[in-house]
């Protein structure tokens, strides 16, 4: 991001709070060097019964099933 928008990312947010914005900045350089290096983000999934891929709580909602 300081590279693209030469701003850190906490300039970006307008963070005011030093602590916050030195570890907001520290987060994002480590995902980026992680991620330069080939390795995929891993996020955590919310656990739920329905994880299924075919559930669409939405188009459930829509049809009328629970």
């Amino acid at each position: 991001m300081v590279k693209m928008y030469q701003k850190t990312p906490s300039q970006i947010m307008r963070i005011k709070d030093d602590y916050i914005a030195y570890c907001l900045d520290e987060a994002i350089a480590e995902f980026i060097i992680r991620v330069e290096k080939g390795k995929k983000p891993r996020f955590k999934r919310k656990e739920t019964k329905n994880n299924s891929k075919g559930y669409n709580p939405g188009l459930n909602m829509l049809v009328g099933k629970k």
